[in-house]
């Protein structure tokens, strides 16, 4: 297949899944950030590519009088809202658990009669480049060399000294332990939303769910002890005894905080809303399940949760559902 070929027949399938692809040439397009991950991981066939190994789960949301007030999205209508949840793990498919890398949290909420609201969020409150073109470069260079299986450390280190806001989620990685359960870490949505609320208004805001059960980390001789393959029987049996749950909350910006840079976190002292509780009520008896069939971000959001002018956001849905077609259907 030429690659003028491949490149219609891929726009043809993300349309299909209602993935708007804009006229003309992208940089970079999905099938390069595809093929970026590829490089480093080897080829999609049954996982995603980001947070591969993870677990499904369900249970429900219920947004609060504020969220109703900052959102015309009926996911905060303050109606229980069915949703479908992923947990992963950041790394290769077999990644252990007590690794230094993000756990992340997804999220389908099925609202009733609309559009069903996908997201993607992580265990740290910033992303890992700044533009796609950023990571695509970054994954590029830690390719492995054919000749000795290892990434070549020049081109990495020269593309980290180009590139150095690529650094600081690796730095936040080191400085905090990885989370002691998947229901006691805090997950961002890390880029910026454009919320309109009932008032009409249009406020940019970002998002964190807070683990109600409160903030917990392993130790260093948990790191150390613990098996590879913890995280998913620790929830399950966390949930057979009691729901788990996370606030949601919004987190507005001041002047100068930037909107399109997901490398950069806002101060802390910023205004923090909570706009609902995401409550977890099940998790699947084992790998696979509802959320396996989803890629978890999509370019059509409910009215009420804008997407914002950040390049980064702008360019992960296509490559998420290139990923879902190409480990869901034959090769």
């Amino acid at each position: 297949m030429t690659a003028s070929l491949r490149a219609a027949s891929i726009a043809a399938v993300l349309l299909s899944l209602g993935v708007a692809v804009p006229a003309g040439a992208q940089t970079p397009t999905p099938a390069q950030v595809i093929e970026a991950f590829e490089g480093v991981q080897g080829p999609i066939r049954t996982y995603r590519p980001s947070h591969p190994k993870g677990a499904c789960a369900a249970g429900s949301f219920e947004g609060t009088a504020e969220g109703a007030r900052l959102s015309v999205s009926p996911t905060f209508s303050g109606q229980r809202i069915p949703t479908v949840i992923r947990f992963g793990v950041g790394g290769g498919p077999t990644a252990a658990d007590t690794s230094r890398t993000t756990r992340s949290l997804s999220i389908r909420f099925q609202v009733p009669n609309g559009t069903p609201w996908d997201m993607a969020n992580i265990s740290v409150p910033i992303f890992g480049a700044p533009t796609p073109e950023a990571l695509v470069e970054g994954l590029r260079a830690r390719r492995p060399d054919p000749a000795t299986g290892r990434p070549n450390q020049a081109a990495i280190d020269a593309f980290v000294a180009a590139n150095p806001k690529t650094t600081l989620q690796g730095r936040w990685l080191a400085a905090n332990a990885p989370p002691a359960s998947w229901a006691t870490t805090p997950y961002w949505g890390v880029n910026t939303f454009r919320f309109r609320g009932a008032d009409g208004e249009v406020r940019p805001a970002r998002w964190v769910f807070e683990p109600v059960a409160g903030t917990q980390r392993l130790s260093e001789e948990q790191m150390r002890s613990l098996p590879a393959d913890f995280l998913a029987e620790e929830l399950r049996g966390r949930v057979a005894q009691a729901p788990v749950a996370f606030d949601m909350v919004l987190i507005f910006p001041q002047a100068g905080d930037d909107l399109n840079d997901p490398t950069t976190a806002w101060p802390d002292d910023r205004q923090r809303v909570t706009v609902g509780r995401l409550t977890v009520t099940e998790v699947a008896p084992g790998p696979g399940g509802a959320c396996d069939r989803i890629s978890f971000l999509a370019l059509a959001n409910p009215p009420g949760a804008e997407f914002s002018d950040d390049p980064t956001l702008r360019a992960r849905p296509a490559p998420y559902a290139l990923s879902l077609v190409k480990r869901t259907r034959p090769q």
